[in-house]
């Protein structure tokens, strides 16, 4: 499944760097936790975003999979939709929630990240993965995006349930509708 996400992930985004392969597999195991330690920061910067998000990129969808029951929802997508922000931030901070992880399954992803990338699968070479992960500390912290891949993607999302937000959309949906009748 892992492997999966990452092949997937490498076609949408082939300027990904190693560090971002590895925030990937954070992010799955780990969801959004390590961001909110306050709610009303958390609303304050996610309206910032929000109100600094352009427009959607060209073909560029409400979410991305990325495995462990768990998506990257963007913002560009949102705010065209007019999804709220505080609905946003509640499908987020109910993720950091219910999501723990465990290191040894964070683990075990790089070594599906090792394998692909010696396997000449990913946009960057087994060896600058080597090189990354020979100083990405055993602790497995969350890391930021690369440079590269913030210029050529300008990643604005947050990480939620994709059941959660499935829901979410349903009901949403349902109350358009009813208000159409």
């Amino acid at each position: 499944m892992l492997e999966d996400i990452l092949l997937q992930h490498f076609d949408l985004y082939p300027q990904m760097e190693p560090q971002d392969a590895v925030k990937l597999i954070y992010q799955q195991e780990f969801g959004p936790g390590h961001l909110i330690k306050d709610e009303k920061k958390a609303m304050e910067y996610l309206r910032q975003e929000l109100a600094g998000a352009g427009e959607p990129l060209a073909g560029e969808a409400l979410y991305d999979p990325i495995g462990n029951g768990l998506c990257r929802l963007n913002l560009r997508v949102c705010k065209a939709k007019g999804i709220p922000a505080e609905d946003i931030l509640r499908l987020f901070v109910d993720t950091a929630r219910h999501v723990q992880g465990d290191k040894k399954k964070m683990t075990a992803g790089i070594r599906v990240l090792q394998k692909l990338a010696e396997e000449d699968e990913t946009p960057f070479e087994a060896i600058r993965l080597d090189l990354f992960l020979a100083k990405y500390p055993k602790t497995c912290p969350a890391v930021h995006h690369s440079d590269a891949y913030r210029t050529a993607y300008h990643p604005a999302y947050r990480v939620v349930s994709q059941r959660n937000l499935r829901t979410y959309l349903r009901l949403l949906r349902d109350a358009l509708q009813s208000l159409e009748k």
